[in-house]
């Protein structure tokens, strides 16, 4: 099995061939699978699985720095590859996190064990969101009810991050007779998307940003899932689950404005002394955000490495920081940069829109204030 460092060394070979095709890869709309294949063969997939089972995983302290690292650098090639990348170790942390349950110990520790073989050869990823619930899981209207020895499904789901390439997607619902939201996990990936079979996709994503995610809306009606055996697997896992998705996607929107950064300078070689006074100010501004983003970054990593109280809100508070200081350093930079930051033969512009993406990823904003008023 590769370690960590080997595994991130495999990636930084596969995202410098992702970035030979960087405009071709910014105008595209969908995935590809020969990307993925390579990115599972350099042992990415066993991020979602743990140690004692040949996988990468050992606990938020441990792993964060290089999960992020990982992801930060497939950003250098694709940005829209590395975020539904991410969604493989954050989804992955919600089964990770909780190793023993009240409830149903023997079906979990059973049903645990199967996910994570399927962690080490499939890509899983998530389809929690749903219209009008503001980006918050708990807030789901979806039904699911029981059907034999399974559940069958009927919501809207937005935000489907990685459909039809991801073998599995979590998502959440509420049993009858409940009010309490439950983790299910189904497979779409290879059913027929017109409604025949329960699975209908109602808005194929058009973002401006990470464009080729394939986070496709869908409307499910009694579609199959799979119940996590356990009911206190989502409320137990949020401590993790949180500190894992939050450093995961800012490590993401960190690679793109490496990248933003490193193309810029160039653009700029040698025109540093003609820069008018609004140019020097603004450059300097873009540089001091984006260098205040790192020192978020750098800050929130330290906190779950040395496992403090309050590293949730630590996370947190570093996800809106990154996602404000880089959406406004990118802004800058496009206007010191001038008409190569318009053009859609130079990828600045999409990247500008790509690291938008921060401010909408789990939790959105408005929700990530409310959470953060809340700690208070």
């Amino acid at each position: 099995m590769a370690s960590s460092k080997e595994v991130i060394a495999q990636l930084e070979v596969i995202a410098a061939d992702f970035s030979e095709d960087t405009i071709v890869r910014q105008k595209r709309r969908q995935l590809e699978v020969i990307d993925f294949e390579r990115i599972a063969e350099a042992g990415f997939l066993m991020t979602g699985v743990p140690l004692d089972r040949g996988g990468l995983w050992q606990r938020p302290s441990s792993c964060i720095r290089d999960y992020s690292r990982m992801v930060r650098v497939l950003a250098h090639g694709d940005p829209s590859v590395a975020l539904v990348s991410a969604m493989h170790p954050a989804v992955s942390a919600f089964f990770l996190a909780v190793e023993e349950v009240d409830d149903e110990p023997e079906a979990w520790a059973a049903q645990r064990q199967q996910i994570f073989d399927s962690a080490s050869r499939e890509w899983w990823g998530t389809i929690m969101s749903e219209p009008g619930s503001g980006g918050d899981i708990m807030r789901t209207k979806t039904l699911a009810r029981q059907s034999g020895n399974g559940y069958l499904l009927t919501g809207d789901k937005h935000f489907g991050s990685g459909s039809g390439h991801a073998t599995n997607m979590i998502t959440t619902g509420i049993c009858k007779g409940s009010d309490k939201p439950e983790m299910f996990y189904l497979s779409y990936k290879d059913e027929p998307w017109d409604g025949s079979t329960g699975c209908k996709m109602m808005v194929e994503w058009d973002g401006m940003g990470m464009s080729a995610t394939q986070s496709h809306a869908f409307r499910f009606t009694d579609f199959p899932v799979t119940k996590m055996a356990s009911s206190q697997v989502l409320e137990r896992s949020g401590f993790v689950s949180s500190q894992m998705s939050g450093m995961l996607f800012v490590g993401v929107v960190l690679g793109v404005a490496d990248k933003a950064l490193e193309f810029a300078r160039g653009k700029l070689t040698g025109k540093h002394d003609g820069m008018r006074g609004f140019e020097r100010v603004e450059w300097s501004r873009c540089e001091n955000e984006l260098w205040l983003a790192e020192q978020a970054y750098e800050g929130a990593l330290r906190a779950i490495e040395n496992e403090e109280s309050n590293v949730v809100q630590v996370v947190l508070r570093c996800k809106i920081t990154c996602a404000e200081l880089i959406e406004s350093a990118l802004a800058r930079m496009a206007k010191v940069v001038g008409g190569a930051s318009y053009s859609r033969a130079m990828p600045l512009a999409q990247w500008t829109e790509d690291v938008k993406a921060l401010g909408f990823l789990r939790p959105p904003l408005p929700l990530a204030y409310d959470q953060l008023f809340a700690f208070e």
